[in-house]
């Protein structure tokens, strides 16, 4: 080998160790934290702190009860009447929103008084004595009917049906004397 091949051998052997030795020296405040970190690791114990378990315990109950609800929808979404709002000939609202209530339609008061109902969207024609949405029917009037569930008396007026009492829209809500 010739000097100048010697002298690129030695600066480069020089260079590594100089690159090793600072590398060295950049590293050992680091290594130091980190023995620091594994001894502080060692001391830890897992489990111990009560107040954090006793949130996560709450946590999970209310995740597990939130698991059970159901979403069930209350109203048809695509039902129109839903979106619309039908009117009656005199311009008031016919909502049919709660569709399991009981509704008198009609009243046919002759020699035997009948009463139309639409109960749960179906129609039905009742008497007095007939059963209907867990009672039984006692009185048939021109009005209502009344229906008796627990010894408890429930009135329904016929839907739609204005009693008038004397009553005169020209005189705005005067009496009437004659």
């Amino acid at each position: 080998m010739n000097s100048r091949q010697n002298t690129i051998w030695v600066l480069l052997i020089l260079f590594s160790l100089v690159s090793i030795i600072a590398a060295g020296i950049k590293l050992l405040p680091a290594n130091k934290e980190w023995s620091k970190a594994k001894e502080r690791a060692k001391n830890i114990q897992f489990g111990t702190d009560k107040e954090l378990e006793g949130v996560i315990e709450y946590l999970e109950i209310r995740i597990k009860d939130r698991d059970n609800y159901q979403f069930i929808l209350e109203e048809e979404p695509m039902r129109l009447t839903n979106v619309l709002y039908l009117t009656d000939s005199k311009g008031r609202s016919l909502r049919y929103r709660n569709r399991g209530k009981l509704r008198v339609t009609h009243i046919i008061d002759g020699i035997q008084k009948y009463a139309g109902i639409n109960y749960k969207d179906k129609n039905y024609t009742v008497v007095i004595g007939d059963s209907i949405a867990g009672g039984k029917v006692v009185l048939i009037d021109p009005t209502e009917i009344v229906i008796a569930k627990e010894d408890k008396e429930f009135h329904y007026p016929v839907a739609g049906l204005e009693i008038e009492d004397d009553m005169s829209a020209n005189d705005n809500g005067r009496r009437r004397e004659n």
